[in-house]
């Protein structure tokens, strides 16, 4: 009886020996030395190829496909392989890993597969991915910048994720995300300082929270000035009348904003709006004070063949300046300037007139009387009679007095 056990067990292993030998008698390889890499700088998100090299140990020609796998997960799709007997044939796919360990495997799928031998149809090996998140090609380890943000790591509440870099009220939520960056109450599409947990409003938008801003509306004029006048602070309008507070002569009053002469009545309600004599109506230039005409010397009796200087610097205009100076001497214009300088060469009265203009293009003349005389010669006359007069008092005082007392003795 033992004896046929032995039989029938050599048999069966005979039998199985034969069946295997039969069956990988078509077989496809691959070992741990036939899978590579483009490199071996294995960093995140740079492009990577695997190869893959198998071969055919029979003497058939064979068909087959290889997969490649990442941590399971098939890379790319099916690679055919056609191998003629007792050659190889090499595939390989494009991988764009991430950052972390990775078991990187390519397994071949024969065609036939009952004459394969199942066991040399698949090779694994670890690769472990540097982080470089920004995938510029520096590690994060050297990169001053990992998501290449333009924020640089240190200051970078998220370093990487190239989407936030800042975490104002430190509650976890990027700025770009949080609906309340400084989580003050007031969502941030309410908020004229969405980064200031101590400010909500900046009227005037000049970047400083209406608590610290010591003029709100930013029309020039203090919040405490504004409140004192009855000025609306949060309005550089108080009266709606289009024209702001700090340019209306009357902010307070919607029907009057110029006071042109500044004699607090408004220009609407002033019937002579420059103060200038001249009521509005028959009034060339009603917002604009004329020139006025002065000289410095106005005494105007002159000396024959006397050279004299008409100065007119002191003549000025109240709301702009002078811009002409025009001279003439008896219906004759002489020259332009502020001051003229002249001989008259006639004796009796003769006009000089001046005419100035202003920057706003009114005018305004004056005219001058000026006398002239031979002074030098009535100077010499009224000496010589003072001299004849003073040789009649010594006359009459010692020589007549001399004769009488002789006529006396």
């Amino acid at each position: 009886m033992r004896k046929l056990i032995t039989l029938i067990v050599s048999a069966t292993t005979l039998m199985a020996l034969s069946l295997s030998a039969q069956a990988y008698d078509g077989d496809i390889s691959i070992n741990s030395a036939d899978l590579s890499f483009s490199t071996g700088n294995f960093l995140e998100g740079q492009s990577i190829r695997i190869y893959a090299t198998t071969k055919n140990n029979s003497t058939k020609d064979l068909l087959g496909v290889v997969r490649f796998f990442d941590n399971d997960n098939q890379i790319g799709s099916d690679q055919v392989i056609s191998i003629f007997s007792g050659n190889s044939d090499g595939v390989f796919v494009d991988w764009y890993p991430s950052f972390g360990s990775h078991k990187i495997a390519a397994k071949i799928f024969p065609w036939v597969t009952e004459i394969d031998d199942p066991s040399n149809n698949w090779v694994v090996t670890d690769i472990y991915v540097v982080q470089d998140t920004d995938h510029d090609g520096d590690p994060n380890t050297s990169d001053p910048d990992d998501d290449n943000d333009g924020v640089i790591d240190e200051n970078d509440a998220y370093p990487l994720n190239a989407n936030e870099q800042y975490d104002t009220d430190g509650d976890g939520t990027g700025d770009n995300l949080d609906d309340d960056d400084d989580n003050d109450g007031v969502p941030d599409e309410s908020d004229d300082l969405p980064l200031d947990p101590n400010e909500t409003l900046d009227t005037d938008s000049d970047g400083i929270g209406n608590i610290a801003d010591k003029d709100d509306d930013g029309d020039t004029i203090s919040d405490i000035e504004e409140d004192n006048t009855g000025l609306n602070p949060l309005k550089k309008d108080s009266d709606d009348d289009g024209v702001n507070d700090n340019e209306d002569a009357f902010p307070i009053d919607p029907t009057e904003q110029i006071d042109t002469d500044k004699d607090l009545i408004g220009n609407n309600t002033d019937i002579d709006d420059d103060n200038d004599g001249i009521r509005d109506e028959a009034d060339e230039f009603p917002l604009n004070k004329g020139p006025v005409i002065e000289l410095t010397d106005e005494d105007l009796t002159l000396d024959f063949l006397e050279e004299f200087t008409f100065d007119a610097s002191p003549s000025f205009d109240e709301d702009g300046s002078i811009v002409s100076y025009e001279w003439e001497i008896d219906g004759r214009p002489v020259r332009e300037g502020n001051s003229l300088k002249h001989i008259f060469r006639e004796l009796g009265d003769h006009t000089v007139k001046l005419t100035v203009t202003d920057d706003s293009g009114e005018s305004r003349s004056r005219e001058f009387q000026v006398s002239v005389l031979n002074i030098s010669l009535y100077t010499q006359l009224i000496l010589i009679l003072i001299l004849i007069g003073l040789a009649m008092i010594i006359y009459l005082k010692y020589i007549a007095e001399a004769k009488n007392k002789e006529a006396k003795n």
